[in-house]
């Protein structure tokens, strides 16, 4: 059975309020998903940004910027956004998160319609604060489509192409930090020289780019091609690899990325939900019900140590706006299969080592404290000199060492017995559950 537990922000109060409600989904939900919804925008929600370890996310819309702590689920201080800031005629396109391997503070890059590009950098007590470093007019103040940052420079360079309206900006990994820029209406990727500037290679994708990400690895790339869905294409010669179709109602540009390492294609709709395929399979997944209906136009995503987070956007002015945050925690035992086998023996070698430590002290401990000898730990050192003799395994070793601990409590309960404090959901896969609590802003 799959179950979702769905979360609500109200960011207009002081107070913040969570009210916790099940939802169901159809068949394709695989796995129960936790999902929060942060609510407080007025407007059009343009752009989502997830700073590097996960910690905060950057929304923008036409009534401003904010910046919500995603570990307590609340809205940052934001510094004080002037009445052009907040102008609806210059909403917020893009937006980036700038920090560098060394710093500990981060900083918040954003562009708007009419050209302005601001910076806000983290401060204060906590590094719960922000301060406003820039903000100004760049070139001949037209709109900035795109931002892309990179981690190894300290310049801010701005480029121009006259025939090209670009929708997606990358650098390469390589050492010539080349930047690739996907047009938006040319369906053109250009490869421009990271020295000059230079046009030095260019491919076409296709009819439009409603929007496009590269993977990682920086070998292929996803796009909308505002026609019947996404598709997946090399990035050396733009082929089309595989496509995915949503069937959109209305050809509305929407974002899609690479989602849980580049193995899920996560992409927004105009019928209100997100949907996820398998990046190889080309099959549907799931859909995420983010609204009851209109366009969810922003989406992104983020891949953590132990989980997985999908975020998406309200993109229309005549529903409320809210941000869906979706997570997935990953599959551990996955994870260990994966693992390199000379890695794996040395994990589990050390493993093994620990729990022996850790089983010795507590025989000793809890024959001290009974004053009783029936337990010979005489079992225990021919285990050991068994183990270094054949190399065994650390399992079969410590295999060896819980026989020995079972054993002695089950000589315990004749006389004096232990309690196990059990849950009530111990047994159970997945647990549905229901809360309502405040949390202080």
């Amino acid at each position: 059975m799959s179950s979702l537990v769905g979360r609500r922000l109200d960011a207009h109060q002081d107070n913040v309020v969570r009210q916790d409600v099940v939802i169901d989904f159809h068949s394709v939900v695989m796995v129960p998903i936790v999902t929060d919804c942060l609510v407080g925008h007025k407007n059009t929600i343009n752009c989502l940004a997830v700073s590097r370890n996960g910690n905060m996310l950057a929304s923008r819309g036409c009534d401003g910027m904010r910046i919500w702590d995603l570990k307590r689920r609340v809205q940052l201080p934001t510094p004080p956004q002037t009445p052009a800031v907040r102008n609806p005629a210059d909403p917020v396109t893009c937006a980036c998160w700038i920090t560098r391997h060394e710093a500990t503070r981060k900083m918040l890059c954003y562009g708007t319609r009419l050209g302005f590009i601001g910076i806000w950098h983290q401060q204060g007590e906590g590094l719960q604060d922000f301060d406003a470093k820039v903000s100004r007019r760049v070139g001949m103040g037209k709109e900035i489509m795109c931002l892309a940052y990179d981690h190894t420079g300290d310049k801010l360079e701005f480029v121009e192409l006259a025939t090209t309206i670009p929708r997606t900006m990358n650098f390469n990994c390589t050492a010539s930090r080349n930047i690739l820029v996907f047009g938006m209406y040319d369906s053109e990727i250009h490869t421009l020289r990271g020295t000059d500037g230079i046009v030095i290679t260019t491919n076409s994708a296709g009819p439009l780019i409603g929007y496009a990400s590269v993977d990682a690895a920086q070998m292929l790339f996803l796009m909308d091609n505002v026609t019947n869905g996404f598709s997946l294409h090399r990035l050396e010669d733009a082929v089309c690899i595989c496509t995915y179709n949503t069937n959109p109602v209305k050809t509305f540009p929407k974002q899609v990325v690479f989602g849980r390492k580049a193995t899920l294609v996560v992409g927004g709709s105009d019928t209100g939900v997100i949907y996820i395929f398998d990046k190889n399979e080309g099959t549907l997944k799931q859909v995420l019900q983010h609204a009851d209906k209109g366009r969810v136009q922003t989406v992104t995503t983020y891949d953590g140590t132990h989980h997985s987070l999908i975020f998406g956007a309200t993109s229309m002015n005549n529903t409320e706006p809210t941000i869906s945050i979706w997570c997935r925690k990953l599959d551990s035992v996955a994870k260990s299969t994966n693992d390199h086998p000379l890695e794996s023996a040395l994990k589990n070698f050390v493993r093994g080592i620990a729990q022996l430590t850790i089983t010795m002290a507590l025989i000793a401990y809890v024959l001290r404290t009974h004053n009783t000898s029936r337990i010979s730990l005489a079992p225990l050192g021919n285990a050991w000199q068994e183990y270094s003799k054949k190399f065994n395994r650390p399992q079969d070793l410590t295999d060896d060492v819980c026989l020995l601990v079972e054993k002695y409590i089950e000589d315990q309960k004749r006389g004096e017995g232990f309690e196990r404090v059990r849950s009530p959901v111990d047994n159970k896969k997945y647990a549905w559950t229901s809360e309502a609590h405040h949390i202080r802003q």
